[in-house]
């Protein structure tokens, strides 16, 4: 719809009116052959998901790489090319491109960025070619720390000058924060490692829960689940040598491996691969006894752990800290050899492996709710909102007041004309006076139209 035509449906009063937070969400996509499957479309489908059933004031901009089929309406897409190994991804900053996104016409209340990498220059194309100023805060699901990286030449001094521009960035476990500043802390002097710690804030991925299961099934067949990825940062050689020695004192178990896509010929008879839509792979997990969550060189959450917690299997996780901020009460191994006396307790003993089962589930019901986060997210933008800088009772800002009256509808661009405005001047202290007026409100749609309502 243009502008012009989205002005006069305002006009007729055929738009819904709020104090509208506009949202420019930007990405970090590592997954395009699946986009659906990659963990930042993930991530932020289930964040607006959730904020929109907690307030109906959002209107996201969502930069992708393909159009997503959504389930809600206060969304507008762009639809970008990007790089597909992650860093060149990296690298790749858009100029000319961002410029045409983030247009003039357009408000953006707030910059919710997924790639830190970016978020330097994205907010230097913000405040120098437009008028735009937002807050940024956002989410990192990726920091290349040196124990982890395989690449020749890492990103990560780039991700921590791009987080310096940020209010807050949630990041998964209080173990990933600890590896992030101690590397920073090797080029970085006190002041910033205590700007990142105050920036960094640990915000554990839990689950929806509509997904958690009503109860445990206490009859499980004798399977061990791996649903990791199977590769080298989640130790799996290290959990194949486990099950091979296990299987050298008993072969009354089978292991299901669900993302392994080598067909393993030495292992067939007792290690299978299927795979299905997400409710069979919930379905396949409760027939499972036991999980395994293996050695992390990450450090990060594990959301194979919390799936199948969710739907009553038990994990037995290596001791670090973790596994112990997702599950306190869990059994916990040093080493392999505990690791199998471990997986021997639990395909043997029926009752105590239930009653982990069900402790697991209590815990995760009550402490780690995707919503329950979502809802101090939501809490944060509030206040994000109100610590943003405000423009005072000035003789211009009266004067938009006055023509948003007498008008009743007016696009930011025809303000902008009116004023005779160049990009030097900021317009986001203006909007956040505009929104704060009793009289003053904005259209529930993409462009922002400013209407007077008595």
């Amino acid at each position: 719809m243009s502008l012009s035509s989205v002005i006069n449906e305002a006009k007729q009063q055929n738009f819904d009116t709020k104090k509208v937070v506009r949202i420019l969400v930007y990405p970090n996509i590592t997954f395009q052959e699946n986009l659906e499957r990659d963990s930042f479309v993930q991530v932020i489908k289930n964040q607006i998901k959730e904020l929109n059933a907690i307030r109906d004031d959002l209107w996201f901009y969502l930069i992708l790489t393909k159009k997503l089929k959504l389930d809600y309406d206060n969304v507008t897409q762009y639809i970008i090319d990007l790089p597909t190994y992650p860093q060149t991804m990296r690298s790749h900053f858009d100029v000319p491109l961002m410029q045409k996104i983030i247009k003039h016409e357009l408000d953006f209340d707030l910059v919710m960025s997924h790639l830190p990498e970016h978020t330097f220059d994205l907010v230097n194309v913000m405040h120098n070619v437009t008028h735009h100023i937002p807050t940024v805060f956002g989410y990192c699901h990726w920091f290349d720390l040196k124990e982890v990286v395989a690449w020749p030449k890492d990103s990560f001094v780039k991700n921590i000058m791009g987080l310096l521009e940020y209010e807050r960035c949630y990041l998964n476990t209080q173990h990933q924060k600890d590896m992030v500043l101690k590397q920073a802390s090797h080029t970085f002097n006190d002041d910033i490692i205590v700007k990142l710690n105050g920036i960094l804030q640990v915000q554990h991925l839990g689950v929806n829960r509509e997904d958690i299961a009503d109860d445990i099934n206490e009859n499980p067949e004798k399977i061990i689940v791996f649903n990791h990825r199977p590769d080298t940062y989640k130790n799996f050689n290290g959990f194949l040598k486990v099950i091979d020695t296990l299987r050298e004192q008993r072969q009354d178990f089978k292991v299901w491996i669900p993302l392994w896509e080598t067909k393993d010929r030495t292992r067939e008879d007792f290690v299978y691969t299927t795979k299905g839509d997400k409710q069979w792979y919930y379905n396949e997990l409760k027939k499972c006894c036991v999980g395994f969550s293996p050695k992390q060189k990450y450090g990060g959450w594990s959301v194979a752990t919390t799936d199948g917690m969710m739907n009553g299997v038990p994990y037995i996780m290596y001791d670090d800290t973790y596994y112990k901020e997702l599950c306190p009460s869990a059994d916990f191994f040093e080493n392999d050899k505990i690791a199998i006396n471990l997986l021997n307790l639990f395909l043997d003993d029926t009752k105590y492996r239930n009653e982990q089962a069900v402790s697991a589930k209590e815990w995760i019901s009550k402490k780690l709710i995707y919503q329950d986060k979502m809802i101090e997210m939501s809490s944060y933008i509030d206040s994000l909102l109100a610590q943003t800088k405000t423009i005072g009772e000035s003789d211009t800002f009266k004067k938009i007041v006055e023509w948003i009256r007498e008008e009743r509808v007016l696009s930011k661009s025809q303000i902008m004309k009116k004023l005779g405005w160049g990009r030097g001047i900021k317009w986001t202290p203006y909007r956040r006076a505009l929104m704060n007026h009793p009289n003053i409100y904005d259209t529930f749609q993409e462009h922002p139209i400013y209407c007077w309502k008595d």
